[in-house]
């Protein structure tokens, strides 16, 4: 061991006593004061696995051919190479030495582990991420034990717009006097990156070319899309407002996932209907994105008219058209008739059912759960109730009344009936049986309303988890990651999530490390829709393109400024 190696294990070994770091390097120094304020361990390390890593991605097609020749060439010369995502995750690995590889398996460092720094500590993944460049981890400078027998050299690979597409590692067994190993690492990465901005601008420049050939042809409402851009013409940008285009593309997302050419129609909010064809574009057999074009239905009302918007009832959260329009329903109904919200567990139907008591003037309100009948008795339970509802009237839910007896339904709907007479608002719940509750007449007494899953209403997650976090701030990458979730607890499992996460978080901000592990291990296995991937990346890479200039951004994109504004909040990302 080299004076220098010593030096930097008897610094380490102060630090983990609760000493300040002396001798070590700025950049290590700051990344283990990182590692000690997250509580990663320094005895052993435990990385995530994320499996079903995508082998079409972008970023292993560009490196595949570059990593097969420099592994040929170098052959067995004690190097390993990891290519990660922008998470840390490592997506491909490769080595001629066997015995280098029989280390990094004793670790962990293999596809579909993830080696961010919170993680596993300094190193030259992880580390490199948070700076940004490239960063050369030696022996013990390493946080964790496990990992001081190697020397790491990482290196960011970045877009055309300077986004971060991932990292290539170069590891050897330590050793700090092993220069060839930076040169490796850059050159390597610089090729790669080389590699991935062609791949990127020949993409860019083919749908660039399908979108000047439609305009030539006279389409006017259209654009183009793809995974990486979205090129809209002004007047589709004009055409609709933000709660029709939030229809929209949910639209437009099943038909390009079911069909290679589709055509259907679309009712929006006010019976205004829009025919909608969606088209996959090709160059050179592989699949580079989708024309879409979209024309009124004749008869409707001219373009750029707005709808009239339907308000969120208080204290609720969410603009999905379908979410709103079950809402304004209850909300309508409770004034004169029972009301029967049913949707899945955890979708908010007592919350609605609460939220449409304060829109129809509040008063006495009184909740009370029928599934405690089993355990109170029948007599006692609707004995009690009807107690409660000998006073100023105002409104009554019955939690959970399909759980009761055919026999209870229906003195349970007497009762309510009476309360409707004498002036109170009544409401139910039930699960996604819909019910129709029993009447003396024969005839259904009461109204029935549906809410709809989250999964149906995707677009509110954001606004939702914003709400759930209160005052903490969700890191876009955050907001990204929730998109990606069919969420079949509905509302309740995000509320759950964001709420785990904030109490995890020391921060201000709440990052994609801090959601439950179960959280961040599924969204894996669930891709975005081809327009989701697209409503998000485009966001990004008008903003950076023009330096966070959001009139020249929406100039960029080809929509107006109050749309991108929109799409910017629907991302998770702040406005100032």
């Amino acid at each position: 061991m080299t004076i220098r190696e010593r030096s930097v294990e008897r610094d380490r070994e102060r630090f983990l006593a609760g000493d300040i770091p002396r001798s070590a390097r700025p950049d290590i120094a700051v990344s283990w004061r990182r590692c000690s304020y997250l509580d990663v361990s320094a005895d052993h390390i435990s990385p995530r696995y994320a499996p079903d890593v995508d082998a079409e991605a972008p970023l292993i097609r560009a490196a595949k051919p570059v990593l097969d020749h420099v592994n040929e060439r170098l052959g067995d010369v004690g190097l390993s190479f990891l290519l990660t995502d922008p998470a840390g995750r490592i997506i491909d690995r490769r080595s001629a030495t066997t015995q280098l590889l029989s280390r990094l398996d004793a670790v962990s460092a293999a596809t579909g582990f993830i080696f961010a720094e919170r993680e596993v500590g300094t190193n030259g993944v992880g580390t490199a991420i948070e700076l940004g460049r490239r960063v050369r981890v030696d022996g013990h400078e390493h946080y964790a034990e496990e990992l001081r027998q190697f020397t790491c050299v990482g290196v960011p690979i970045f877009g055309a717009d300077l986004r971060l597409q991932g990292l290539l590692d170069v590891t050897c067994v330590a050793n700090h006097d092993n220069k060839v190993i930076n040169f490796i690492a850059e050159q390597t990465a610089e090729t790669i990156g080389q590699r991935l901005l062609a791949q990127q601008s020949a993409r860019e420049r083919a749908l660039l070319d399908r979108f000047l050939a439609a305009s030539r042809r006279g389409r006017r409402d259209f654009f183009v899309i793809s995974d990486q851009m979205l090129i809209t013409s002004p007047r589709a940008a004009q055409l609709l407002d933000a709660t029709e285009q939030a229809l929209l593309w949910e639209h437009i997302s099943r038909l390009l996932m079911s069909s290679d050419s589709a055509s259907s129609d679309l009712e929006l909010p006010g019976g205004r209907q829009l025919v909608v064809r969606s088209e996959e574009l090709y160059d050179g057999g592989t699949s580079i994105g989708a024309i879409v074009e979209i024309k009124e239905a004749p008869g409707m009302r001219e373009p750029g008219c707005v709808s009239p918007r339907v308000r969120p009832l208080p204290g609720l959260v969410g603009s999905d058209p379908a979410w709103l329009r079950a809402c304004g329903e209850v909300a309508a109904t409770a004034a004169h008739q029972i009301v029967v919200v049913c949707g899945e567990p955890g979708v908010g139907k007592t919350a609605v059912a609460v939220a449409a008591h304060e829109h129809c003037g509040g008063g006495s309100l009184v909740v009370q759960d029928a599934s405690t009948m089993s355990v109170d008795g029948p007599s006692w339970w609707i004995g009690r109730l009807r107690a409660q509802l000998d006073g100023e009237p105002g409104s009554v839910i019955v939690r959970h009344i399909d759980r009761l007896s055919p026999s209870a339904i229906s003195c349970v709907t007497a009762l309510l009936d009476e309360a409707r007479a004498g002036g109170w608002r009544c409401l139910a719940t039930a699960g996604v049986e819909v019910m129709a509750l029993p009447a003396g007449n024969g005839q259904q007494r009461a109204v029935v309303v549906v809410l709809p899953p989250l999964s149906n209403r995707i677009g509110d997650v954001p606004a939702l988890a914003r709400h759930f976090a209160d005052s903490r701030r969700l890191a876009p990458e955050v907001v990204a990651l929730l998109l990606r979730m069919p969420w079949p607890a509905n509302t309740g499992g995000l509320r759950a999530a964001i709420e785990r996460a904030v109490a995890t978080s020391r921060r201000a901000e709440v990052r994609v490390g801090d959601l439950p592990v179960e959280l961040r291990t599924s969204a894996y296995r669930r891709r975005m829709s081809r327009f989701e991937q697209a409503e998000l990346s485009a966001i990004m890479d008008a903003m950076s393109e023009t330096r966070g200039n959001k009139r020249a951004a929406a100039a960029l994109l080809g929509i107006s400024r109050s749309t991108l504004y929109r799409k910017l909040e629907a991302a998770g990302l702040e406005i100032h």
